[in-house]
């Protein structure tokens, strides 16, 4: 991801004209690519229910299901002259569209003015939605209103597949533009909220539009090779811009991140890249993997959906991964800065949140408890998915007020309820001549036990296909073909029927409509489990290379069922029972059966999202700290405010397209919502710490085997390069070059002359633990320290440089700080202390200066360091100033030696604090040059951020409880330092200039205050 990062900054330009030159022909695409959906493909292969519509294509041509018809329906106030007006105009208008006819009805009435007259029609073409679309546009159809003729006595309807296809592509357009109506108002509101900038909103919100542009270009492109079901433009406006948002959020709020810890900003947006980069692309890969599971179930309306979503979630990854590092590269400081009226999203961005750190400390004190509760809650919710019945049916996604349910009603009306839908029986005789008189007695014992079958009106006459080999019988039902009663027909048929001709001398298939329903929906029930096993199987694969953790995979993979069974129930009370019809989600009696294998594989996808996201902040932390409460109680917190800003966004995307789209969109979009609302809630906040808690000593097991086999996902920010003259080298025997009470600060300071005299003794360790908190030189030699990157990378047997100090004599580090009983601020004035929370930050909090001599590292990062030992030695200048303790323990960073170690020392944006709490404990006239010169690198707004933040790093002793940040301000208002006039001082420290030195400081004060607003 780095060397994309670098690539990406450098020719930005070019990544934003690749990108325009593929979204300016997308425009046109997307506006065009309603015409090539289709509202079927809910066909199985291998089915009865294909066998036959196969057949009435090829060899009964006047039975094809491609059939369109017109109806006229009469007023009330209708005469004879107005229906026969009526149906003469609907004759003309079939003779005006090329390829169509009209075939004779036997059992149509002639037209009446109290009832409906229905004209069927037979097409040339199987393209029956355009045919479709232009009879709705001579009849007068207009969006969801009828026509009529000229005196409005009769109404004009267009039904059949064709018809139902061209109303749902215009539903669904109409229910898009609703949807982001609302969504995107909704988004920009939560991205302003998050980010405070107006610039920083508008990036993830454009490429969200993006997304969706392109892949709807995308989708047109297949359709024109395949077929593609009406239900993909939604799904893809969905997932397109609810992911693309989040992807590029998590991106940015890592930039962010990264720039308040004192980073360049072409360093933080390569920084964001290796960390959140790399999880989004982790994230898209395990929900397109996951996605593909559908491809299972077979079935052209389910494979283009998931096509369709699988479209969408990798454009979002690469929008995300290519254009948000580019824009970032040429608007990152706008992306950075706060807007000065938006005053409501000011709260603090970065760092670790106080709250969910003391809420993921209740919980993992509390894990069987807390474990428990969070289980019956999802349970509770899961429990009525048990009374889940599936069903299907395309006319259900229309309003009872729509002119394409009035049509079919208007039609059942005339011809029955099961009259446009019969059942076919298809009878074939593997000898042909299937009229001769031999095979009639099979055909009238077929047709006669068809009458005997529950729900049947009538059965027709058999019809023969043109090459004599079968004959087709047509039953009419008294029912809804969409009916579950209807199925019970089908399904009696197909056990009874068989058994009618002897064995071998005819094959007997059942299909038609309701045929066609029942062999989807029974192909769904029969194949989830295999889908559920499959994106199960890919989640945990995925989670596996990620967090390189068998127990954390697992516990992922079943956290993710849990949300996803809650879904489920949720379907049942918002749909079936209908507990939230009140707000507009109508009661049904089935839920389609294409949302719950929808809904598993996008659930375990968008789950995976944020499981990722979290489980490898947790990980990246414990990879440098070695403490899983630690790494839990920080990738909790540090990642709690994206999650839940992500969340936000995508459960409102979710409702939105829930209350504007169709009811099979809505129960994808009210299932979604829930369980990502439930896991990043419930299982993100309660289940996965406590059950890290419970689990402590597995949640990182992996076998050796697997270890090594696994490929390595390195999380880890990029290390910024250094010069080996930033590097403490140091011979052996440092009392040789140093005297024995020689103060650290004074051994950093002679780096240069130590380098000279020793060049080839390095010692190179990652802790920060330069006051002792190493492990002993006995148990060093046993066990390599914990969290060392140095040590995991040493061949065995190598043994570093070390130096033995004896803090009793040498009085190096720990001995100067240990002998002071002086407070200064940092856990009660020891330094020892303060290292110990560096210590138990880097998993070695057991080593911490005990009996026997400790091991000091001695390589250090010269700079920061100083001031970082500055700031545990020095005291208050006045017994009147207020005391501040230190309240948490230093920020690090990892650095790259030239030698290729990692070493631990602390951030830019913390020694910008540790030089501010300087100022404040001695106030010398140093302090406030290296100030002026750290905010030069910077701009005095990044300053004011990092420092306005202080307060909670730092707490006052003192009964007066003065805020560090406020005493700050005014000490950086009017520098007044107390050894100003000292020539002495001045001399040493080279008199820089100070009206120059004020006047940084005075922009760093005025800044902080406009942050404080």
């Amino acid at each position: 991801m780095m060397r994309l990062s670098r690539s990406l900054r450098k020719y930005r330009w070019l990544v934003f004209t690749g990108w325009l030159l593929a979204l300016v022909p997308a425009i046109y695409l997307a506006l065009t690519q309603s015409g090539n959906l289709t509202g079927g493909g809910f066909e199985v292969a291998g089915s009865q229910s294909l066998l036959v519509h196969d057949q009435l294509e090829e060899l009964y041509h006047d039975q094809g299901s491609s059939s369109l018809a017109l109806v006229a329906a009469p007023r009330p106030d209708a005469s004879y002259a107005d229906i026969n007006d009526a149906v003469a105009l609907l004759r003309r208008t079939a003779a005006e569209v090329p390829g169509v006819s009209e075939v004779p009805n036997p059992t149509q009435r002639p037209p009446q003015p109290d009832r409906p007259y229905v004209l069927s029609l037979r097409l040339d073409s199987r393209n029956t939605s355009d045919v479709a679309k232009q009879l709705r546009k001579k009849v007068g159809v207009n969006g969801d209103q009828p026509g009529q003729t000229a005196n409005g006595r009769v109404r004009l309807y267009v039904i059949g597949q064709g018809a139902l296809s061209a109303a749902a592509a215009q539903n669904t357009k109409h229910d898009i533009a609703a949807a982001e109506r609302w969504n995107l108002p909704v988004i920009l509101i939560v991205l302003l909220a998050v980010f405070g900038s107006l610039a920083a909103a508008a990036i993830p919100l454009a490429l969200g539009v993006c997304t969706v542009v392109v892949t709807m270009g995308l989708v047109y492109l297949l359709s024109a090779y395949t077929t593609m079901s009406v239900f993909v433009t939604s799904t893809v406006s969905m997932f397109g811009i609810a992911l693309a948002v989040d992807y590029s959020l998590f991106i940015l709020m890592r930039f962010r991140e990264e720039l308040r810890s004192g980073r360049e900003p072409r360093e933080a947006v390569d920084a964001a890249m290796a960390t959140s980069g790399l999880a989004v692309v982790l994230s898209g890969m395990t929900v397109v993997a996951s996605l593909t599971g559908i491809y299972v179930i077979n079935t052209p309306a389910l494979k283009s959906m998931a096509t369709g979503a699988i479209l969408a979630v990798a454009v979002a990854m690469l929008t995300s991964t290519t254009l948000t590092p580019a824009a970032l590269a040429t608007f990152g400081r706008s992306a950075a800065k706060r807007s000065a009226f938006l005053h409501w999203s000011r709260g603090p961005e970065g760092g670790q949140s106080r709250f969910w750190n003391r809420w993921v400390g209740w919980v993992m004190r509390r894990p069987w408890i807390s474990a428990l509760a969070a289980s019956l809650v999802l349970l509770v919710m899961a429990a009525p998915a048990a009374s889940m019945v599936l069903g299907n049916s395309l006319l259900r996604q229309f309003d009872s007020s729509h002119e394409i349910r009035a049509g079919v009603g208007a039609a059942a009306q005339a011809l029955g309820p099961g009259a446009l839908g019969p059942i076919r029986v298809l009878v074939t005789f593997p000898d042909g001549g299937a009229a001769s008189p031999e095979h009639s007695q099979t055909i009238g014992a077929i047709r006669q036990r068809m009458t005997q079958a529950p729900n049947i009106v009538s059965v027709a006459p058999p019809q023969f296909a043109e090459d004599n080999g079968s004959a087709l019988l047509s039953a009419v039902l008294s029912v809804d073909p969409e009916d579950m009663r209807a199925r019970e027909t089908v399904g009696w048929m197909r056990a009874q029927l068989p058994s009618v001709p002897d064995r071998g001398t005819a094959r007997v298939d059942v299909g038609g409509p309701t045929a066609l329903i029942k062999d989807f929906d029974d192909q769904v029930s029969k194949t989830e489990p295999l889908v559920l096993g499959i994106v199960a199987l890919i989640a945990f694969v995925m989670l596996l290379l990620s967090v390189h953790s068998v127990f954390l995979a697992l516990k992922g993979v079943l956290m993710t069922l849990l949300s996803v069974a809650a879904a489920y129930g949720s379907l049942v009370m918002v749909f079936q029972w209908g507990w939230l019809k009140d707000l507009g989600f109508a009661q049904i009696s089935s839920i389609d059966s294409t949302v719950p294998p929808l809904v598993l594989a996008m659930t375990f996808g968008l789950s995976m999202d944020y499981e990722i996201f979290l489980l490898t902040r947790i990980r990246e932390r414990f990879l440098h700290s070695g403490n899983t409460r630690d790494a839990v109680a920080y990738g909790v917190s540090t990642s709690a405010r994206t999650i839940t800003s992500a969340a936000l966004i995508m459960i409102a995307v979710f409702i939105g397209f829930a209350f504007a789209g169709m009811p099979l969109v809505a129960e994808i979009g009210v299932a979604c919502a829930v369980a990502i609302a439930v896991d990043a809630t419930v299982v993100r906040l309660v289940l996965v710490p406590a059950l890290m808690a419970m689990f402590a000593q597995w949640n990182w097991w992996i076998p050796p085997w697997l270890s090594r086999v696994l490929p390595s996902v390195d999380f880890d920010r990029p290390l910024p390069e250094v010069d080996l003259g930033d590097v403490v080298v140091i011979p052996d025997d440092i009392s040789a070059l140093t005297a024995p009470n020689a103060d650290l600060r004074m051994v950093l300071k002679s780096a240069a002359k130590l380098k000279h005299l020793a060049p080839d003794a390095i010692c190179v360790t990652d802790p920060l633990a330069f006051t002792g908190c190493g492990r002993s030189g006995k148990e060093r030699q046993g066990a390599p320290v914990q969290g060392s990157e140095q040590d995991r990378g040493r061949d065995p047997g190598q043994i570093p440089h070390q130096v033995d100090i004896d803090d009793e004599k040498a009085g190096v580090g720990v001995g100067a700080a240990d002998r002071r009983t002086g407070s200064n601020g940092h856990t009660n004035g020891t330094a020892k202390k303060l290292v110990g929370g560096l210590a138990s930050r880097n998993g070695i909090a057991k080593a911490i200066v005990g009996a026997g001599r400790p091991v000091h590292p001695v390589t250090l990062w010269r700079g920061r360091l100083s001031v970082a030992i500055d700031a545990l030695e020095s005291e208050t200048d006045t017994a009147d100033r207020p005391v501040y303790e230190r309240r948490s323990p230093v920020e690090t960073t990892h650095v790259q030696l030239p030698t290729g170690d990692r070493l631990l020392v602390p951030t830019g944006a913390e020694t910008l604090r540790l030089k501010g709490y300087l100022i404040m404990c001695r106030n010398s006239r140093r302090d406030y040059a290296d100030f002026a010169d750290m905010v030069e690198t910077l701009e005095p707004e990044t300053a004011a951020v990092v420092l306005a933040g202080m307060d909670r790093y730092y707490c006052c002793q003192s009964p007066r409880r003065e805020w560090i940040a406020t005493q700050l301000v005014r000490r950086l208002a009017d520098p007044d330092p107390c050894d100003l006039n000292d020539e002495q001082g001045s001399e040493a420290d080279a008199r820089p200039d100070w009206d120059e030195i004020r006047q940084r400081c005075l922009s760093v004060a005025v800044a902080m205050l406009e942050e404080a607003r």
